[in-house]
């Protein structure tokens, strides 16, 4: 199946903030098209303020922070660190939980290990993670409703927050685009914040779930400090200086 072009150019932007920058024939290469259609890709990211183009390529721009990848490619990146992060959630959670979930990718793999958790009730923003657990009897879904984000699925604006301030749960699952250990978690849309800050300041038990990738980086807005997290839960060995700033802010610490 031929990879849309919006999803082509999500990829080739995280290639970017990855590496800095690209170069137009390894793109066509690892892409199986044109070079011509490479540049037209980097000549719409550029439109967008996201690259800067040069000759042969393309570099990073210091607004692409703001930007927010699609759903369907964010649930393609790192699946095998958000699956061993998904199991360690699922055995913090227990039979009966009340919980919020964010729209973010991570929690929906952690929302599709509860299949063996019985009378779970389950508040989300998210417009996909009903879908991977409509079927489960197990659960009593409640979506807020809202203002559809399209591409990246999920439900924010005054009547997200207000359908969350009726609510009080056990415990909210919640990922985020970048963490700083200083300033604590980021999101590139403002909305997207207010939503994850709704649901920490409703929840007895905050949960962020953090594959690698976020770590020592920063977004648009500042969503959660430290001071928010009760459990971070992330894939691989953190530094332990790292492991000491979060033990000292009062963050319970989780490999997965």
């Amino acid at each position: 199946m031929e990879m849309l072009a919006m999803d082509r150019r999500n990829l080739i932007l995280e290639r970017i903030q990855k590496d800095t920058s690209v170069r137009v024939g390894d793109l066509a290469k690892e892409y199986n098209v044109t070079e011509e259609t490479i540049r037209r890709d980097l000549e719409k990211l550029e439109k967008d303020g996201l690259v800067t183009r040069t000759y042969g390529g393309a570099v990073l721009t210091q607004t692409s922070g703001t930007y927010d990848f699609s759903f369907r490619v964010r649930e393609t990146q790192n699946v095998e660190g958000k699956r061993r992060i998904a199991l360690k959630v699922a055995e913090m959670i227990e039979d009966g939980d009340t919980l919020m979930v964010d729209s973010s990718t991570t929690a929906m793999f952690a929302v599709r290990e509860l299949k063996n958790r019985s009378s779970i009730t389950m508040i989300t923003n998210s417009v996909r993670i009903p879908q991977e657990v409509a079927f489960q009897e197990n659960m009593n879904i409640i979506v807020t409703g809202g203002t559809l984000r399209p591409g990246i699925m999920s439900l924010v604006g005054n009547v997200t927050e207000d359908a969350l301030k009726h609510y009080y749960v056990n415990v909210a699952i919640l990922g985020c685009k970048a963490m700083d250990l200083a300033e604590g978690t980021f999101e590139p849309h403002e909305q997207e914040a207010v939503i994850k800050r709704k649901m920490c300041e409703n929840a007895r038990q905050v949960i962020v779930v953090a594959d690698h990738t976020k770590f020592g980086k920063r977004s648009f807005v500042r969503t959660l400090s430290l001071a928010d997290i009760d459990v971070l839960v992330t894939d691989e060995q953190l530094p332990e200086q790292v492991e000491r700033t979060l033990a000292n802010a009062g963050v319970k610490l989780v490999y997965a």
